[in-house]
């Protein structure tokens, strides 16, 4: 067992140094001299974990995943955030202060142990103490740095799974698209297929979404898929598992319910800033840690997602720029999900790359919150009452 968690170990960190990208070749704006940046917000999901569940025929159900348990973060998942914050801090040198101050930031987790942990190491590499005047262990270059947390059951900006009856209805509407469903019949005998080897009631994209998931952190500690995963796994089923982070938030109402909050929150702090009125003052940025989901509906909200496979780690970052010129704010979206390359640049549909503030606020104003949470979650009586997810 442990010459198994060794070689997971080993070979984690070989890909993890071979994939953190140096900073210097990280975009930071399409022309940066001719404005300053004012406020930063970080979205990142949690780094690679073991699984968080199995399914009735894998070999490996009795696996205990020592010394980690089910879901939790393993230590080549430590380096890769650690090298995140590095990264992070490399990029935003010039704009944050050289070590922490409470004022400085908000550090925000889901109700997750590997959420809080993953950026516990993200703010570990984006603020060690060596060389500042907040060093204090010469053996330990490490700042605690407070992580805030919201709990579950009312958690809509980050964690999003406040029980919400339409959005599971919309969701099982989405599934019932003539589209929908013609893509599900061109892979019925995928679907039956992967039924009768996991042992899974494998009808919706979800659902080989579910399977991809626990084979993907099964072989990354280590474990032999079984045989049969050779003619499947990855590329058989990727298209397919792909589709349910698109399906997730298919329709305006499904990002408001879902990635709505964040951009809500958001906004509220870009205004606040431009407004001078963000407290604190000093507030430069906003960094949080949540779920694939939770990337998929707050770039699908800015309409910006597309077909992707959300990796373990992937971020974004939302920068508020000024122009020295004009004084106009605009809004510059990046995007890494492969960790072996830079930062995209993404463009919003209906603006530039550096997307005025107006114009981004007009183009999400379908997907932002019109009403209570309660009352955009009342069901409308449309579906059989199947609760369509991958979620955990």
């Amino acid at each position: 067992m442990w010459l198994k968690y060794l070689v997971s170990l080993w070979l984690g960190l070989l890909l993890v140094g071979a994939a953190i990208v140096p900073q210097d070749e990280h975009p930071r704006g399409l022309d940066s001299s001719n404005s300053t940046l004012e406020l930063v917000h970080v979205l990142f999901r949690h780094g690679p974990r073991t699984p968080v569940n199995t399914f009735p025929k894998d070999p490996h159900i009795n696996e205990t995943y020592e010394p980690y348990g089910w879901g939790q973060l393993t230590n080549a998942a430590k380096v890769e955030l650690y090298k995140i914050g590095k990264q992070l801090r490399k990029r935003y040198k010039n704009f944050l202060l050289p070590y922490y101050q409470p004022d400085l930031l908000h550090a925000q987790a889901t109700q997750s142990s590997r959420t809080i942990m993953s950026l516990q190491m993200v703010l570990a590499g984006l603020f060690p103490p060596e060389n500042t005047p907040l060093e204090w262990n010469m053996l330990l270059n490490w700042q605690p740095i407070p992580i805030y947390m919201e709990p579950e059951a009312t958690d809509k900006i980050l964690r999003q799974k406040v029980p919400c009856p339409r959005y599971d209805e919309a969701v099982w509407e989405v599934m019932h698209t003539p589209e929908v469903l013609a893509l599900h019949e061109k892979n019925a005998e995928l679907l039956r297929e992967l039924t009768d080897l996991t042992g899974l009631n494998v009808t919706y994209a979800h659902d080989v979404t579910n399977v991809f998931i626990s084979l993907q952190t099964q072989l990354a500690y280590g474990l032999k898929l079984p045989e049969w995963t050779k003619d499947y796994f990855p590329d058989k089923m990727r298209p397919l598992a792909i589709k349910a982070y698109t399906y997730d938030a298919y329709t305006p109402e499904l990002c408001k319910i879902k990635g709505g909050y964040y951009l809500e929150d958001l906004y509220k702090h870009i205004q606040a800033k431009i407004d001078g009125e963000l407290e604190p003052a000093g507030r430069k940025l906003f960094i949080s840690c949540a779920h694939d989901w939770t990337i998929s509906n707050v770039l699908s909200a800015l309409n910006v997602w597309g077909d992707r496979m959300p990796r373990f780690s992937a971020l974004i970052a939302i920068e508020l720029h000024r122009r020295t010129d004009s004084g106009d704010y605009f809004v510059e979206i990046y995007f890494q999900n492969d960790p072996n390359k830079p930062p995209e640049l993404l463009q919003v549909p209906g603006c530039d790359k550096q997307c005025p503030i107006e114009q981004l606020l007009k183009l999400s104003q379908d997907v932002l919150p019109d009403a209570p949470y309660e009352q955009l979650c009342i069901a409308k009586g449309t579906s059989d009452g199947t609760h369509i997810t991958y979620h955990k």
